[in-house]
């Protein structure tokens, strides 16, 4: 997907924002779910300010100057949000494991569980560019649709039984819920899988018409 989509990721204590093309993530909520995970631990809060003025994180930020294209100074951000809330600390994946990694064991492992283990930003990405190519054959080889000038009503259909099929439990899933924490590595994973079957249904000549189509979603299982 050429569009940086802001996804919000679930952990046990909170919600995460990031990007999942550009993989800038908001360091200063990692910061409010490791910190409450240390509190659980028993162990007091790191203060972000201090954290970002350590020894340590000084020399990190340097090697992520050396191995990117990004200055020192541009490593972490601030970024300003809406009228009467704080101004939020963000950072790439790589530092915000980094800070994972010094928050928590735990959150550390989770961090890293998500996002190198279950790949979840790769796949929002190709579930996203799965759904494009599912667009463009249903324009290449769907029987029925000779006397239409559009098949956009097509794919907004296509998509919505493809969500209600991949989230039962949810009434009504619009589009964005692919960025949003319910999106799980398990969802997105089944959203690449479906897709995937469709296309090769497609391009095989199997599938009528559209209400052919619609039958083979409902059957689709991983």
């Amino acid at each position: 997907m050429k569009t940086d989509q802001l996804m919000k990721i679930a952990f046990p204590l909170g919600d995460l924002d990031i990007f999942h093309k550009s993989q800038w993530g908001n360091l200063t909520q990692l910061f409010s779910i490791g910190n409450k995970q240390r509190i659980m631990e028993d162990r007091p809060p790191i203060n972000i300010t201090h954290f970002l003025s350590s020894k340590k994180t000084r020399e990190f930020i340097k090697v992520v100057s050396q191995q990117t294209d990004m200055k020192e100074e541009e490593v972490i951000r601030k970024k300003r949000g809406k009228r009467g809330t704080k101004i939020q600390m963000e950072a790439q994946l790589h530092f915000l494991i980094f800070a994972a990694e010094h928050l928590s064991p735990i959150f550390h492992f989770q961090v890293i569980d998500i996002f190198i283990n279950s790949k979840l930003l790769q796949l929002r990405d190709d579930g996203g560019n799965n759904f494009k190519r599912l667009n463009r054959y249903i324009d290449l080889y769907l029987g029925g649709r000779n006397d239409k000038i559009s098949n956009m009503g097509c794919y907004i259909q296509a998509a919505t039984l493809l969500r209600t099929k991949i989230f039962p439990l949810i009434k009504c899933p619009d589009g964005n819920i692919w960025n949003t924490e319910q999106a799980t590595a398990h969802h997105q994973e089944l959203r690449k899988s479906y897709e995937d079957k469709l296309c090769t249904l497609l391009e095989m000549g199997v599938v009528n018409d559209f209400e052919h189509l619609k039958e083979f979603i409902g059957k689709l299982i991983k």
